[in-house]
């Protein structure tokens, strides 16, 4: 199977990750490029237990949840 490049999909089947936080914490001055940084850990990390050959098939989603569309105790936060 030829190579692909970083970030074209591919047909084959592989570990799908979803991230969801406050979309706020996407966004701290002090990680300015924090989606990458999660991409990339998540990436090694499955890429560590579950062998180097599953890296090129690993898909991570970073979902924001805007402020006041998550409920901590049964309220709203």
């Amino acid at each position: 199977m030829p190579a692909r490049r970083p970030g074209e999909p591919n047909h084959e089947h592989g570990p799908l990750v979803t991230l969801s936080m406050r979309e706020a914490a996407y966004h701290l001055p002090e990680v300015p490029d924090a989606p990458a940084r999660l991409v990339a850990a998540t990436t090694d990390a499955l890429a560590e237990v579950l062998g180097e050959d599953v890296r090129r098939q690993v898909i991570v989603t970073i979902a924001g949840v805007p402020d006041g569309r998550t409920g901590v105790a049964g309220a709203v936060a």
